[in-house]
């Protein structure tokens, strides 16, 4: 029989005990496991959807891209879910590794069917993409080592899906009706990932912020993703009706955000 006493460390070890990284703020835990679950699922549901084109894209080059992307994503996908598994946090979310494996998704509506057109896997490696590489370069930094780890691999990896995803954009820009086809990609999937920042004051990503797992609040994450795409749509033509710089210059203004159709938990427009 153990003669540990009962009450004392070695009897009910602190979260994280026996693991290098250790976080007492239940907030800040919570908040951490729901970011981790919503890159994962994002990971691998854009993955999934490029996967559906590998062998219908409209050149052959896109076809194998698109198979590379899918390897990327769906690699990056199990590299962050296995970081859940690390948590002590009671019934946090599996990792997918099929589409109906869980009925809770924390990916964006936008990739919850497959994408019915080119013009729509553009749209998803223009706008989802981009919004990941946001989050995962705001938490490069993190306390948490292994979720930085991970981020810092991603994202070196995301440079040639990246520079690939702003060439797509003013290929199907170039003519009129590639344009005008993107621009209604555009209009349905701008407003989600303006909101998929949450708004601003969260109170998860400020304890997580207080905590040091994630090195920009909501609205920095949100302008950073305008500063990443805005230079881009503009060079291509597109139109982002609502959104422009301010007067002064320092940041972008996109009018109010409609946060009553907004799923906080699952970080999803609700339809």
């Amino acid at each position: 029989m153990s003669e540990r006493l009962e009450g004392t460390e070695e009897v009910a070890p602190g979260r994280g005990a026996g693991l290098e990284f250790l976080v007492e703020n239940d907030d800040a835990l919570a908040a951490l496991v729901n970011v981790i679950a919503v890159i994962g699922d994002n990971e691998y549901f854009l993955g999934r959807r490029v996967s559906e084109w590998a062998s219908s894209g409209p050149l052959l080059e896109s076809a194998a891209a698109c198979a590379a992307i899918t390897q990327d994503k769906l690699g990056h996908s199990r590299a962050i879910y296995a970081l859940l598994e690390e948590l002590p946090w009671a019934n946090r979310p599996s990792g997918l590794q099929g589409e109906v494996d869980r009925s809770r998704r924390y990916s964006v509506s936008f990739l919850d069917d497959p994408l019915p057109s080119w013009s729509s896997v553009v749209a998803a490696l223009a706008f989802v993409a981009p919004a990941l590489n946001t989050l995962l370069a705001a938490v490069e930094r993190s306390s948490y080592d292994a979720l930085a780890r991970r981020a810092h691999r991603i994202l070196d990896e995301e440079k040639l899906t990246s520079a690939y995803g702003e060439g797509l954009v003013r290929q199907i820009s170039y003519e009129e009706r590639g344009r005008r086809l993107f621009q209604e990609r555009v209009d349905d999937i701008l407003p989600e990932m303006l909101l998929w920042f949450g708004p601003e004051g969260e109170g998860g990503i400020e304890a997580m912020k207080a905590e040091g797992l994630i090195s920009q609040n909501n609205e920095e994450m949100r302008q950073s993703y305008l500063d990443r795409l805005m230079p881009l749509l503009e060079g291509c033509g597109i139109e982002v009706p609502g959104v422009k710089r301010s007067e002064d210059d320092t940041r972008w203004e996109y009018g109010e955000l409609e946060w009553a159709k907004w799923n906080q938990l699952q970080r999803r427009l609700e339809r």
